[in-house]
Parts: C-alpha cells; sequence; structure tokens
C-alpha cells in the first residue's frame, strides 16, 4: 500500500474536469485507489464519489493505492495533478 499527501493548488478547488481527469486516470490501473479528505474516503474511479468531496483551494488530501500496479498508478495520478497544475 502506498499512501501520499497533497494540498490542492487552485483557486476554483477541484473542478468537475480535473476530477474527471483522475477518474480516468484512477481507471487505468487494477490497484485500489481511494481518496481521502477530511474525515471521508472514497473511491477515485467514481466520478460522483469524488466530486461530492468538494475539496477547496489550500485543503489537504491523501492518495491511498493498494494493489498490483500500485507503484505506476500513484506515478500516474501525481502527473496528472502536476500536469492540471493542482499541486
Amino acid at each position: 500500500m502506498q499512501r501520499e499527501e497533497f494540498t490542492l493548488k487552485s483557486i476554483n478547488g477541484l473542478s468537475s474536469r480535473a476530477s474527471a481527469s483522475l477518474v480516468n486516470e484512477a481507471n487505468k490501473y487494477e490497484s485500489n485507489i481511494r481518496l481521502e479528505y477530511s474525515s471521508e474516503e472514497v473511491d477515485l474511479k467514481s466520478i460522483m464519489n469524488v466530486m461530492a468531496l468538494v475539496i477547496r483551494n489550500q485543503e489537504t488530501f491523501s492518495l491511498v493505492v493498494d494493489g498490483k500496479d500500485e507503484h505506476a498508478a500513484l506515478i500516474g495520478l501525481k502527473n496528472v495533478l502536476k500536469d492540471m497544475k493542482l499541486v
């Protein structure tokens, strides 16, 4: 299992476009991928669950990845976050 914490750096918070990009990336992997924010934890492969969290600018969240391709999944998700200038 791998876990990494991030601070969102987007004035718009985690937008629907950004959420969709993360969900699309997460669905490329077999690993179980969770997004933790505040006291909630959701499946990152579900757009509805991710958007329901409403993560705002400068708030901290974590990605938790568990499975045989967890390393590749975490790298891919970090790249999406960086490419979209979210972290």
